[in-house]
């Protein structure tokens, strides 16, 4: 019996100890995956941001197209400060030094607060060339009235647009060309 009462004494807090050691694995992990979570979560309001900001930067090209459409009608307004947004072929990578503001860009404002970007978004329009054309070569089949003869002036577009946090701007570029 003296053997027994030893044994248990012996035994007395290896069940507390062995709890601990489950409790801090448990904890661990809970930990673990509470990290894994938030970070998942930060991906998916970034990959959110982005999205936005690349939405808003397309429909500022297309608004930038339609700018040239409806306003342009010759080269002349096209220099090399650009304070009204147009600029001309001296710098070709004049986007890179802009601040994106009213002194450098035209700000296309049909964006407001129910799109949930943090400003709105910016364009730029650069004259990069005139292409003389033939009589035929614009208007295949000679549909129309126009004979298709001209000069056609090619244009630069670059527009920004940012997201709902600011942090993750978007800059998207396209030729358009436009018979003058």
């Amino acid at each position: 019996m003296d053997t027994a009462n030893h044994i248990q004494l012996k035994q007395r807090g290896s069940v507390l100890l062995i709890s601990l050691v489950i409790l801090l694995i448990l904890t661990i992990v809970g930990v673990s995956a509470m990290r894994n979570t938030a970070m998942e979560e930060k991906m998916a309001g970034n990959m959110r941001d982005k999205g936005l900001s690349f939405q808003a930067a397309e429909a500022t090209l297309r608004a930038a197209e339609k700018y040239i459409e409806d306003n342009v009608i010759s080269t002349q307004p096209f220099d090399t400060d650009g304070s009204d947004g147009l600029y001309d072929k001296t710098d070709m990578s004049v986007w890179k030094t802009l601040s994106w503001d009213a002194n450098d860009s035209i700000e296309y404002s049909d964006f407001d607060s129910t799109y949930q970007i943090s400003e709105s978004p910016r364009f730029i329009i650069q004259h990069i060339a005139s292409i003389a054309t033939d009589a035929n070569t614009l208007n295949l089949g000679n549909y129309g009235q126009n004979t298709g003869a001209g000069t056609i002036e090619m244009f630069l577009i670059t527009a920004r647009a940012t997201g709902g946090s600011g942090n993750s701007p978007v800059l998207l570029q396209s030729t358009f060309g436009k018979l003058i």
